[in-house]
């Protein structure tokens, strides 16, 4: 239905000039027509070579509840584009069209008084969201508590550090509760606890908010997009569906398809070896009677040998194996981080481990993974493990594992 859709774009432009006079002639036009009340400039037309178009012929629709992500490459107008939706910069060409109450998370802390406390910039930057001062005060508990700040609260903002900062300006942005919300790059609010509450409450509020989310992260990608486009030179040059949109992206970055070494570098990244801290490292897939193989049958018990001599004393080893399908999906991982874990290791010992999983439940695929070794938090190697190859089950298999059950009728 028509009265679904809250956010519509067509043929959207936005023309730029690398010529510091020009930008500032069409800026200053912009704002003396702004000024005096008529709707837009002339229509804008490149005339020079030092104009270009940053975004070209953008359409879209965005349904009530919805959820659109933008992804490309530096520089190809993710930012631009979210801004302009955002009403902070105006289109030369194209009409974005707007149906409910919205809110930027574009730069949280923009707006603030570093002067006054940040019980005052709850409803300084509220006012600049078009809340009330009843609508704030009667919220103003729940941003607090929120935002953790505690007593911190009536500090001046200068005295916050650049967490707390975006903590506080999150949690005003979400008591706004509106109607489309525009984020780039700030789900990565905070410490790691902060970032999953914020996750969270982004997760509570999209029945009834709409999102446009610009992010390099993937992993919010798939997590929060219903659908996503593909922007490149100011275009957009794909839409669809999540995985199918970061496949083209990646495309986009290897200047042709991935290939299959490419994929798998990706999914394993990042790499590291702290040479000074480990060596003579040795490992891979065993059978249980420790011959090393990469082809195991369904029902084939499943190991695992590593070997180091460690230089430096490890007081809290742990070690794992993260597992991957070719295409991404995390499968699952493997660590002595389990039950009573590893003992410490003294430097000069020479350490030999065995994993074994009496039961294999993966089905038939090839499975990608790292080896890592860390003490603690402290990473000493992650480097890529053999590729793993289970073959087919005699029984039907469906999905990424197998798990035994059994039916009775009652």
């Amino acid at each position: 239905m028509l009265d679904d859709v809250v956010l519509r774009v067509e043929r959207l432009g936005k023309l730029y000039s690398r010529s510091m006079e020009q930008a500032r002639g069409r800026v200053g036009l912009q704002l003396l027509y702004s000024a005096i009340g008529l709707p837009k400039p002339p229509k804008a037309e490149p005339k020079s070579k030092a104009d270009f178009w940053a975004l070209d012929d953008i359409n879209f629709e965005l349904k009530r509840g919805g959820s659109l992500g933008i992804i490309g490459l530096n520089g190809s107008g993710k930012t631009t584009l979210l801004r302009m939706l955002a009403g902070q910069i105006l289109p030369d060409r194209g009409l974005v069209s707007v149906h409910g109450k919205t809110a930027s998370m574009i730069d949280l802390t923009a707006g603030f008084d570093p002067t006054r406390s940040g019980a005052d910039n709850i409803f300084l930057r509220g006012a600049a969201l078009g809340r009330s001062v009843e609508e704030l005060t009667e919220s103003y508990d729940a941003i607090v508590d929120f935002s953790e700040l505690d007593e911190a609260i009536n500090a001046p903002l200068d005295t916050y550090s650049s967490g707390m900062k975006m903590r506080l300006a999150f949690s005003i942005m979400m008591a706004s509760a509106p109607d489309i919300l525009f984020i780039d790059e700030v789900l990565s609010v905070g410490d790691f606890r902060f970032r999953q509450k914020c996750l969270a409450r982004l997760r509570e509020v999209r029945a009834s908010t709409s999102f446009v989310l610009v992010s390099h992260s993937m992993s919010d990608v798939r997590s929060f997009c219903d659908e996503v486009i593909v922007m490149q030179a100011g275009r957009c040059v794909f839409r669809g569906a999540p995985n199918d949109a970061i496949e083209a992206y990646e495309s986009l970055q290897l200047e042709g398809p991935p290939s299959r070494e490419k994929r798998i570098e990706r999914i394993l990244a990042p790499q590291f070896a702290n040479e000074t801290a480990l060596r003579d490292v040795e490992f891979y897939w065993c059978d249980a009677s420790g011959a090393r193989r990469e082809h195991f049958s369904p029902d084939q018990q499943l190991c695992f040998h590593l070997s180091f001599v460690s230089d430096v004393d490890i007081r809290r080893m742990i070690v794992g194996i993260p597992i991957w399908r070719e295409d991404g999906t995390y499968v699952t991982g493997l660590s002595t981080d389990r039950g009573e874990g590893a003992p410490p290791v003294a430097a000069g010992e020479r350490v030999v481990l065995r994993m074994n999983v009496d039961h294999n439940p993966l089905n038939e695929g090839e499975y990608v993974s790292n080896v890592t070794v860390l003490d603690g938090p402290e990473m000493l190697i992650r480097v890529e493990n053999h590729i793993l190859t289970i073959e087919r089950r005699r029984e039907p298999s469906w999905g990424i594992v197998s798990i035994p059950n059994r039916w009775q009728r009652l």
